[in-house]
């Protein structure tokens, strides 16, 4: 029972060890400034441990600062591998020779964010990821700038929406208005009677019936 028991515990504390080891990432931050047109060169600062192989580096751009999904860029086995792009990436970007850092060419100030360095390690070691901040220094005033634009857009677009509400109201209320008025037959009828003229009686007598002749015989 008590070799069980012991047995029991040191799987357990292997379970956790490997655990830990397989999940565990260090993680070095770096930021780097940079303007529109240059080209920007930024570092892989992901810790490497002295001794240990590792399988690849890949590079990710972080899509949105709140949130972890990541867009690959590219990838390349080590030591000398092939470079590849992962399908979708838009943007020009290259591996500098033998090292782990990229290029970027002609920056934007779409360009601005986080990347991430990635070293795959082999069975038995830790994966290593190192970050990357990339700040455009020249398109914070173009940012703001641009969210001025939206907010102006935003406000003619609902003063247009409200021109438009007011108009179809209008017209609404006209056609209801036009609607619940009595029609011209209706007033011809209820108005009052007017009394008839000379050319209309001598008009009812022409056309009326014809008297009768009555025929006298005297005895």
């Amino acid at each position: 029972m008590y070799r069980d028991h012991i047995f029991f515990t040191l799987l357990t504390s292997l379970c956790v060890c490997l655990s830990v080891e397989g999940a565990a990432r260090m993680e070095s931050i770096m930021e780097v400034k940079s303007v529109t047109g240059e080209d920007c060169t930024l570092e892989c600062t992901a810790v490497y441990k002295e001794g240990v192989d590792y399988r690849a580096v890949r590079w990710y751009k972080v899509l949105e600062p709140t949130s972890s999904q990541l867009s690959g860029l590219l990838t390349r086995d080590l030591p000398n591998g092939t470079t590849r792009w992962y399908a979708g990436v838009d943007r020009e970007v290259e591996l500098l020779g033998e090292s782990r850092n990229i290029l970027l060419p002609n920056v934007t100030c779409g360009d601005s964010g986080s990347y991430i360095c990635h070293l795959a390690a082999p069975v038995g070691e830790q994966n290593r990821e190192g970050t990357v901040v990339l700040t455009v220094t020249d398109c914070s005033t173009e940012k703001q700038m641009t969210d001025t634009y939206l907010v102006i857009f935003a406000s003619a677009l609902l003063m247009l929406a409200l021109l438009i509400f007011l108009i179809s109201y209008g017209s609404l209320r006209n056609v209801l208005r036009d609607r619940s008025r009595p029609t011209k037959k209706d007033v011809l009828l209820d108005a009052p009677l007017k009394p008839l003229e000379k050319k209309d009686l001598m008009l009812i007598y022409t056309l009326g019936p014809k008297s009768s002749t009555t025929k006298h015989i005297f005895v």
